[in-house]
């Protein structure tokens, strides 16, 4: 998706190694290396990752992108006895597959380079309305595609943190037979469309957003949306609440939303096929998703009065913003939103993903979890939020932008085990510090 593959970027697990070091982060037990080898070889990585990343111009999308050697070799799991770690994180039932999806594919990725010692899983709550993992304590953390309410963490039994996981966005499609150009739109528009207000595509307000296109006269506007629990919903109708007073957002916002009018379908794949196979149709699905070759995808209006499209470079554009707005935060992020964001570049249906995580692990299982599945636990939660939006690319999320990366750091540097916090934040520890090495 978004036209970027995991083979050409740098590794980023080694490229984790280097910045866990940098911070203090204890890691599994180091392979001691020669450091005379170790100089040779980074004078070497650094003068052919220049060289590559001039020529190529990947150096300006990717600061920091030197390749560390790898200092850390993969482990056997002789310290654990031979046994793996088991660790469990959850999603609801209302999230989107391609979320657990892009969950096993960094887990798989980030244990599989340190000797398969842990093993992940993520089962899926039975109750959509509830964190019920989480609340149960069945689950080491949560990853939601919406932030979790005041009713919803009162349910949990102890205090948690609230970061940003990942970041996607909705895109609007539409099917216009031989219409020449980009359609042009925006949240007043789109919400008088789907209360029925708007009904050929011809009708004035959006030929005046539209000045240099020749829109179809008298086509009608063919409704579809999303019927299922489905959290581009949620970002959908919130657009739409904050962009036209007719709509009623206590009533027509949510993850499940009862449109006035409209064709219901019951997944983003029976939406596209309908949408491309009724000229005149209109709906929205995931930005990333492959899209017949008659569909149109708009550029939507932001707040700052630009058109822009779903793509990555807008949508960490709305991020950044948020970013600036939320700093200072620290752990809450409950209240946060990308829908129509700052910024003249910034993409405004562009929402975020959700890690859920116990403010002290330790005393929150009592017993039942390990420090050493705490130290696994707070080492991968550390590459998601830090490098594996590079990974997560291809799956249809974006990297976070680098002032969210940075505020989800000095929150999982708070997660604590009976009091102490798990991740070091000291200047590089050779031998693993106060929290042992794995």
């Amino acid at each position: 998706m978004n036209g970027v593959s995991t083979e050409t970027l740098e590794d980023p697990v080694e490229k984790f190694v280097e910045q866990a070091g940098r911070a203090g982060l204890t890691l599994p037990t180091r392979r001691r290396t020669n450091l005379w080898q170790v100089a040779a070889i980074c004078a070497t990585i650094v003068l052919v990752s220049v060289g590559i990343g001039v020529a190529t111009g990947w150096m300006n999308l990717r600061p920091n992108s030197d390749t560390p050697p790898g200092l850390f070799g993969p482990q056997s799991c002789a310290g654990q006895a031979g046994q793996r770690v088991q660790l469990q994180g959850a999603t609801l039932p209302d999230s989107d597959p391609l979320l657990t999806q892009s969950l096993v594919y960094l887990s798989d990725r980030f244990f599989s380079s340190y000797g398969d010692c842990v093993q992940m899983s993520y089962p899926s709550s039975s109750v959509a309305s509830d964190l019920g993992p989480l609340d149960s304590r069945s689950a080491d953390f949560a990853v939601l595609e919406s932030p979790p309410n005041s009713a919803q963490l009162s349910q949990i039994p102890d205090s948690v943190y609230v970061l940003p996981f990942g970041l996607a966005s909705v895109s609007i499609i539409y099917n216009l037979p031989g219409l020449d150009g980009t359609l042009n739109l925006n949240g007043s528009v789109l919400g008088a469309i789907y209360l029925g207000a708007i009904t050929t595509w011809n009708a004035p307000p959006i030929q005046k957003l539209n000045p240099s296109i020749d829109l179809p006269a008298g086509l009608a506007i063919s409704v579809s949306y999303r019927s299922d629990a489905a959290p581009l919903n949620a970002a959908f109708s919130s657009f739409l609440a904050s962009s036209d007073s007719n709509w009623n957002p206590s009533a027509t916002t949510g993850t499940t939303v009862e449109f006035p009018v409209g064709t219901p379908t019951t997944s983003g794949a029976s939406l596209v096929d309908r949408v491309a196979n009724v000229p005149g149709a209109i709906g929205y699905t995931e930005s990333g998703t492959s899209l017949p070759s008659n569909l149109g995808t708009a550029d939507l209006q932001n707040a700052a009065g630009n058109f822009t499209s779903p793509s990555t470079l807008c949508v960490v554009s709305a991020a950044s913003a948020e970013a600036q707005e939320t700093t200072g935060a620290g752990a809450n992020w409950t209240g946060a939103s990308l829908v129509d964001a700052t910024g003249n570049s910034s993409y405004p249906l562009s929402y975020l993903s959700y890690l859920v995580v116990y403010q002290d692990l330790g005393r929150t299982f009592a017993g039942n979890f390990s420090l050493l599945s705490a130290q696994w636990e707070m080492t991968f939660l550390w590459w998601v939020v830090t490098d594996g939006g590079y990974l997560t690319t291809p799956l249809g999320y974006n990297q976070l932008p680098a002032g969210i990366v940075a505020n989800s750091q000095t929150v999982l540097e708070k997660v604590a085990f009976d009091g102490k916090s798990i991740l070091e934040t000291g200047e590089g520890s050779e031998g693993g510090g106060e929290t042992g090495e794995f």
